[in-house]
């Protein structure tokens, strides 16, 4: 599969003049334009009710505001481009994870462009689809679902892009440790320090005694498979020893407090494989926060669309967590040879309907929930790093 990743330069180089009219040749030819499932309704669905505003907070305005012929969810990380839309719902109050897909109008095409990766891509295909077809029902004019498609991304183009941002300027030979995720709410172990570096990744570095440790965020979304091509991109251009991933996840199991514990682990179902490693901050977690962890079998799901609850129904008597990334991770770093652990806020729960799910993450309550557990990370965090490497 070709390096479709650079929509930009693609398209200028796929351009032909036949008298006064200029014909585009798209990058994205049809025959690698798949539908995406679209399967998943408030009735089947995990979310429930909540799955419509969760929905509503992601699509792309863009899609909203005429009829296409086609919607193409491609990758393509197209900022810079003037011809690029960035998404009103960005949330720029943060400086890493804010940065959603843009949208390119061609025609009676518009393009949705991810950070380039399957699972991400795919992602975004499923949320568009199944939002217009919710408006579809209500009878509301707008693109039909069927006419959402999306353009596999491959591995190497998950590579290409990671190449073409500032990740190899990234000094981080010599770094023992690299933490990843939410790493802004860390202020206690990066001092508060300026974060350094000129474009989608920024870090800050310190040292725990005689390790060396990265703070590395990303203003894209670590979603699915760009995951573990981060780890490997650290693994094989730095030879960084350890790999933290701090982020959020789903419960499986009722009685699973959103917001209220964290999780961790050492086993994740990856394509129906399971992967295995011995998890470094067991030992900090033991010391520091038994009573707030839980430690669990994840699996790895590459779109939040895909739990429905016969999805559920099938996993939830021997998994614990699920997310798109967990799993990645571990993978690359298995396959490299370095260390890896995971310490994740359980901020949603496919098993039990609360209040609190992914579609009300901004209210008073799940924030000073978060607030709590990040604090905690910090301790368990600190605790670690302090171990020697």
């Amino acid at each position: 599969m070709g390096d479709y990743s650079n929509y930009e330069a693609l398209h200028k180089s796929h351009s032909r003049t036949t008298g006064a009219e200029v014909v585009t040749q798209t990058p994205y030819p049809r025959h690698r334009r798949v539908h995406p499932r679209n399967n998943a309704t408030a009735k089947n669905h995990t979310m429930g009710d909540s799955l419509e505003r969760y929905l509503e907070i992601k699509v792309h305005q863009a899609a909203l505001e005429r009829i296409y012929n086609e919607i193409v969810v491609v990758g393509g990380y197209n900022r810079s481009s003037k011809d690029s839309i960035t998404f009103d719902g960005e949330k720029r109050d943060k400086p890493f994870n804010w940065e959603r897909p843009t949208a390119r109008a061609e025609g009676d095409t518009l393009f949705i462009e991810c950070f380039p990766g399957y699972d991400h891509v795919e992602h975004y295909a499923e949320i568009i689809a199944c939002y217009l077809k919710i408006r579809e029902q209500n009878g509301d004019p707008l693109t039909p679902s069927s006419r959402v498609l999306f353009v596999p991304a491959s591995c190497s183009d998950v590579k290409a892009a990671l190449a073409r941002t500032n990740l190899p300027l990234f000094p981080g030979h010599g770094v023992d440790t690299v933490v990843l995720g939410l790493v802004w709410h860390l202020p206690h172990l990066t001092r508060s320090s300026e974060w350094q570096g000129d474009g989608p990744w920024q870090w800050v570095l310190r040292s725990f005694g005689d390790r060396k440790v990265a703070f590395l965020g990303f203003r894209p979304a670590f979603w699915g498979c760009i995951s573990g091509e981060v780890v490997h991109y650290l693994a094989s251009h730095f030879n960084v020893k350890e790999v933290i991933y701090l982020g959020k996840l789903g419960a499986l199991k009722p009685g699973v407090e959103p917001n209220s514990w964290l999780s961790t682990g050492g086993q994740s179902l990856v394509h129906n494989r399971m992967v295995e490693w011995d998890s470094p901050l067991a030992p900090a977690v033991e010391l520091l926060a038994p009573g707030s962890v839980m430690v669990g079998v994840h699996v790895t799901l590459g779109s939040v669309l895909h739990e429905t609850k016969d999805w559920h129904a099938k996993f939830v008597d021997t998994i614990d967590f699920v997310d798109p990334e967990i799993g990645m991770m571990a993978q690359a770093a298995v396959r490299s040879g370095i260390r890896y652990g995971y310490l994740h806020m359980i901020t949603d729960n496919l098993g039990q309907k609360y209040d609190e799910d992914l579609s009300n993450e901004r209210i008073e309550s799940v924030l000073q929930g978060r607030a709590r557990l990040h604090q905690i990370v910090q301790d368990v965090m600190e605790g670690h790093l302090s171990r020697p490497i």
